[in-house]
């Protein structure tokens, strides 16, 4: 995490080099480019940082499903190489492996945040996963959201993308990776697609 935040697109692939060699799992060296693909997110939420994310899913499918050892070493290399081209301004400057969780609050109350005040219901994701020891009540909640309320194809590649990581990343960053998963998908407060209005509409449904 920290050689994503600061170096060429080079040392990050070094630095996959170097861990390797010292006999760092490769799951270890995913965790941290799931998690600083999604650090990118926070800091500046737009277009360039949701490709952060987006592009490690595909690549990381692509390492799972190939059955060359040598395919899945450069996947791996690539990914690493990239997420230094979405850097670009360093936003808040927040750290997805620092930020603290808020009060507990329920899922009502932290969709409801999405969208106002994004750092908050990060907090509070944040807060809510480590009390309810499971993250899919949160990513039901969070599809349910994106079919109500999604107008944009990258709505529904995002989602796809971090609700499916979310069981990619290792355990013990799971929580904070879907936490920051927040700055794209939708809030309650957002207004239905027109799409839902005119099915409702045509189904006479209020």
């Amino acid at each position: 995490l920290a050689t994503l935040r600061q170096a060429s697109t080079d040392a990050a692939a070094d630095k996959v080099v170097e861990l390797l060699n010292k006999g760092i799992p490769a799951q270890s060296v995913w965790d941290a480019l799931f998690a600083g693909a999604n650090e990118l997110l926070m800091r500046a939420p737009g277009i360039r940082s949701l490709h952060a994310v987006t592009t490690t899913n595909a690549l990381h499918y692509a390492f799972k499903t190939s059955a060359n050892d040598e395919t899945r070493r450069w996947l791996l290399l690539q990914n690493a190489a990239f997420l230094p081209l979405f850097r670009g301004d360093p936003g808040n400057g927040v750290e997805i492996d620092k930020f603290a969780p808020a009060a507990a609050a329920g899922l009502d109350d932290i969709f409801a945040s999405v969208g106002k005040d994004n750092n908050t219901a990060a907090a509070q994701a944040l807060a809510h996963l480590k009390a309810a020891g499971e993250g899919e009540s949160f990513c039901s909640a969070a599809r349910r959201l994106i079919y109500l309320k999604g107008t944009d194809a990258h709505d529904y590649k995002f989602s796809s993308a971090a609700l499916e990581d979310y069981s990619h990343v290792s355990p013990q960053w799971r929580d904070r990776f879907l936490a920051a998963s927040v700055f794209w998908v939708k809030g309650s407060s957002s207004p239905d697609s027109g799409l839902v209005k005119r099915t409702r509409a045509a189904l006479g449904i209020a």
